[in-house]
């Protein structure tokens, strides 16, 4: 970069913009650097090596997958009646729900809010009473 900054001021010799040169010899310098690094990374790439596996290990594998398979009728009977009460069980579960002391506020619903010192009313939208209620100074009138 120190050598570009150099050639620009030369350019002003030249009766040429200092600036303009130095932005497109700065963008095409940065051009050459990505295009240095993305040559260096597919070097590094195509330089690896992938591990190979054995075909007996992938045998095994299909062997033991097989064997997981041979279930009796039996343990798939109780598998799925384990399944069932336990989806019954979840089903009976209580369900929360909450109860509100007062209906909840849109945030664009008008509001009157009280000035706690000098007793001042202000009707405004509540999502712009949000922070004069918390700073304290304001509260909400019924």
């Amino acid at each position: 970069m120190d050598d570009l900054k150099q050639s620009v001021q030369n350019a002003s010799y030249e009766q040429k913009d200092p600036l303009l040169i130095y932005k497109f010899e700065a963008f095409e310098l940065f051009k050459t650097t990505v295009d240095e690094i993305n040559k260096e990374v597919l070097s590094f790439l195509f330089k690896g090596e992938l591990p190979t596996q054995d075909t007996s290990q992938i045998s095994e594998a299909h062997q033991q997958k097989r064997e997981k398979l041979n279930l009796r009728k039996d343990d798939v009977q109780n598998s799925t009646e384990q399944a069932i009460s336990n989806s019954r069980q979840q089903q009976h579960e209580p369900v929360e729900t909450i109860v509100r002391e007062r209906p909840k506020i849109g945030r664009n619903e008008r509001v009157t809010i009280k000035n706690v010192m000098s007793g001042a009313e202000k009707e405004v939208k509540y999502k712009q009473a949000i922070p004069l209620i918390e700073k304290g100074e304001w509260v909400l009138k019924n």
